[in-house]
């Protein structure tokens, strides 16, 4: 099948009046666009604007009666053409289909080809699966089977050194570890594995801070219980002066007793409950009055 086409004369040029009604156009334009018609020159200017449009008319008629000879020829072409194009396009079609799914049949059996090869690799990661690695160019005809089994073991060597740099971090080896296997990203697990270890610092100094904080605390009770247990004993120890002192003295008139003064000593002790008990104990033995404050 082949396209003959027989030479056809071009139609011939179409001439008229062209510079003739340019010239004379121009130079009335120049007229009407500086006129000013008056109240008396109103129908003059009805007549001019008739006349423009009549020739503006015959012009265009003439274009289009011109136009439609001139494309007669041409358009009794163009539905011949459209015809057999539309002829064609039946067996282009039935023909695509079929390619379609010869290349579809052609991609599955390449595919299943990876597949296999993937699967019979024996010291690939049990966690990795194809999809992961895969690109879209295996399969294209372009792209060999061989070269693609060369890019799959080489990405995989690839996977296995970065897991072993990952694991012999000094910190969160294994969580940069699990990080890589869900991204496959290195940069990313490490900078994981960094962002995990100021986390754990930060942790580690303020429970520093907290022990020490609760250790000062621990301490300033200690102290305080102290000097209050001291405040406590120097009443005590002047009450037995003061009775040592009475029994030196002759015994006071029985009529007369003296009455030794008391005073309200407010404290507080962080004591465990036994020694609440047994501090209780002292006061009612020595007929201390105490309250809570």
């Amino acid at each position: 099948m082949e396209l003959r086409v027989n030479e056809v004369q071009i139609p011939a040029e179409i001439t008229f009046n062209y510079d003739e009604l340019k010239a004379e156009l121009a130079e009335k334009v120049n007229v009407y666009t500086t006129m000013v018609y008056t109240d008396e020159q109103i129908k003059d200017a009805k007549a001019d604007k008739a006349n423009l449009n009549k020739l503006k008319k015959a012009l265009n008629d003439e274009r289009i009666r011109r136009e439609r000879e001139y494309m007669k020829p041409f358009n009794v072409f163009k539905d011949q053409v459209n015809e057999i194009i539309t002829i064609i396009d039946k067996p282009i079609a039935v023909i695509d289909k079929q390619v379609k799914e010869y290349d579809i049949k052609r991609r599955d059996e390449k595919k299943q080809q990876i597949i296999d090869f993937y699967n019979s690799l024996e010291d690939k990661p049990a966690w990795l699966e194809l999809e992961r690695i895969a690109s879209a160019k295996w399969l294209n005809a372009s792209t060999s089977l061989k070269s693609i089994q060369d890019e799959i073991t080489g990405r995989l060597d690839e996977i296995k050194a970065d897991i072993e740099t990952l694991e012999a971090l000094p910190e969160f080896g294994f969580e940069a570890c699990e990080y890589f296997k869900h991204t496959l990203d290195m940069h990313s697990a490490i900078n994981e594995a960094k962002r995990l270890a100021e986390i754990e610092k930060r942790k580690a100094e303020m429970e520093r801070l907290k022990q020490e904080a609760e250790e000062k605390a621990r301490l300033e009770a200690e102290q305080a219980v102290e000097v209050k247990a001291e405040e406590i004993q120097e009443p005590q120890q002047t009450e037995q002066a003061q009775e040592t002192q009475q029994a030196q003295e002759p015994a006071p008139n029985f009529m007369n007793p003296p009455v030794e003064p008391s005073m309200w000593i407010n404290f507080s002790a962080k004591l465990t409950k036994e020694q609440a008990f047994e501090l209780k104990e002292f006061f009612e033995t020595r007929n201390i009055e105490f309250k809570p404050i």
